[in-house]
């Protein structure tokens, strides 16, 4: 029954994975000189022509080239919901929540950015999509003049109760805001593949979900005390209430390291210590990045004819995009091609 479910729908994730970015067009964009011509590079790209074919890559500026970037996540989503059953749908209807929080944070940065214009960004592919998937209207969202505009602007959904608990402390940053946001969409997908979800399909979102939460968990606790130095009290605030592998005295002993090497110690003492080996902090997120790709890879290999190749594939395109940003900013700064191939690895 899988195998007939979810043929037609492997098929043309196949076909769409096979126009991802590879390895060796990354170098060659790491190889250019400006934005406009990392721009110029991508138009060429069909997964990209779309959203950059009638723009004048000379004249957008970076947040708006961004935007048009982020915006060929939005239309391989819509790809796949038209190809998609009415059981399948509803997996996606419950991970569209990720891209509302997408848009939300991209939001929250322009107005914690006082510098960025976002008078010139596109909105339309954002637009259609959202009039099917959601509640929210990106135009009036990005209209909102300060953080306590925006939460109004949300006042009848999840997310603005979420903000405006952020937000009531007076103290509230950029960070605070975005982990609030991650935290919901992790808690909310976990309870709706519970309850959509069958057995297979519920496996593989599980440990897809479950390893982000842990590795992200694991990511803010250090980043929390060594750069925040937030209390432990603090910490466990923004914790996502999810213990995939990671048991709540394990956690407990993370966050209450007293330093960056007791913190290793914890860690490699749990069910990720063997990859975590003769790493130091500095190498966490990668490792963590290492994780994500294995899981995918391991659901896509045992799990084939379920929804791991819709899972696995908007996985896979959400980290292209991010390396595609990762490129623009990099070339941006002028930072040399090799430097930028490193940041890439």
């Amino acid at each position: 029954m899988s195998l007939f479910r979810y043929s037609g729908l492997s098929t043309k994730v196949k076909a769409m994975k096979g126009r991802l970015l590879s390895p060796e067009q990354f170098r060659e964009m790491s190889d250019l000189h400006s934005v406009p011509e990392v721009l110029s590079y991508l138009k060429k790209i069909p997964s990209y022509e779309k959203v950059l074919a009638d723009k004048d890559e000379a004249h957008l500026h970076r947040g708006a080239a961004e935007a048009l970037v982020k915006q060929s996540l939005y239309y391989d989503f819509g790809k796949l919901y038209r190809f998609a059953d009415l059981e399948q749908r509803v997996f996606l209807e419950d991970y569209f929540m990720r891209y509302e929080v997408i848009f939300l944070k991209n939001v929250l940065r322009y107005l914690f950015d006082s510098n960025e214009d976002r008078a010139d960004i596109d909105l339309s592919a954002y637009q259609a999509v959202f009039e099917r998937h959601s509640e929210m209207d990106p135009n009036v969202l990005m209209q909102a003049e300060s953080v306590e505009g925006l939460i109004g602007l949300l006042q009848e959904t999840i997310y603005g109760k979420t903000l405006e608990m952020v937000g009531r402390s007076g103290k509230a940053n950029l960070f605070d805001y975005e982990s609030a946001l991650d935290m919901l969409f992790f808690k909310q997908l976990w309870l709706d593949a519970r309850k959509h979800l069958k057995k297979a399909d519920l496996q593989v979102i599980q440990r897809s979900a479950g390893l982000e939460a842990d590795t992200l968990n694991i990511q803010w606790i250090h980043r929390a005390g060594k750069y925040y130095h937030m209390a432990p009290a603090d910490i466990y605030e923004f914790l996502i209430p999810i213990h995939y592998r990671l048991s709540t005295s394990q956690v407990k002993q993370l966050v209450e390291a007293e330093s960056a090497k007791d913190f290793m110690d914890v860690l490699q003492g749990t069910v990720y210590g063997r990859d975590m080996q003769e790493a130091g902090t500095a190498q966490l997120e990668g490792i963590c990045g290492r994780l994500m790709d294995k899981v995918h890879t391991l659901n896509l290999r045992t799990q084939p004819y379920s929804v791991a190749c819709l899972d696995t594939y908007l996985y896979q395109k959400e980290q292209e995009v991010n390396k595609v940003i990762k490129v623009i900013e990099c070339v941006r700064y002028g930072l040399a091609a090799e430097r930028i191939k490193e940041y890439l690895a």
